[in-house]
């Protein structure tokens, strides 16, 4: 395999098809002297994978080298905006603020004294706070395994 001519590809199959083995073995063919050319101008080859297990695994199978970097599409995408925290406030904001409207309007529905009632109101509270205090975060964080559930924590949803 040359870099002369790079492109992307995109591979797609089942579960326990071999998708990380294939891509494993295109990049082993990668010959020494392309990675060292990479190296010396400071050039990476991404690669991105859709779940933990299997980027945890092409990074081990590559051996850690840090000319491979092996993202998942979350947290690739993550690494493309996590310094526009006004763009992801805005956005934030926004999407609140309609789902308080669209919380609203079922709890206007519905009936008092009901689980699901009881659920709306403490949804509408929490989004509340959440939309009250977007203005005191300085950045965003966002983990892809999920568990960051600070006040400046972005969810995988």
């Amino acid at each position: 395999m040359s870099l002369d001519q790079p492109c992307s590809f995109f591979l797609f199959a089942g579960a326990g098809s071999g998708k990380t083995r294939a891509l494993k073995d295109a990049l082993e063919e990668l010959d020494t002297q392309a990675l060292t050319t990479l190296r010396k101008h400071c050039r990476k080859i991404g690669v991105i994978t859709y779940a933990n297990t299997a980027a945890d695994e092409i990074t081990r199978r590559v051996k850690a080298d840090p000319v491979f970097q092996v993202q998942t599409i979350h947290s690739f995408a993550w690494s493309l905006i996590e310094g526009r925290t006004a763009d992801i406030r805005g956005w934030l904001e926004s999407r609140l603020q309609t789902e308080i409207a669209e919380i609203q309007a079922a709890h206007a529905k519905g009936r008092a004294g009901t689980d699901a009632h009881d659920k709306r109101v403490k949804k509408m509270a929490s989004k509340t706070k959440r939309l009250e205090r977007l203005a005191e975060i300085r950045a965003f964080t966002y983990a892809p395994v999920g568990d960051n559930f600070g006040r400046d924590a972005l969810q995988h949803t």
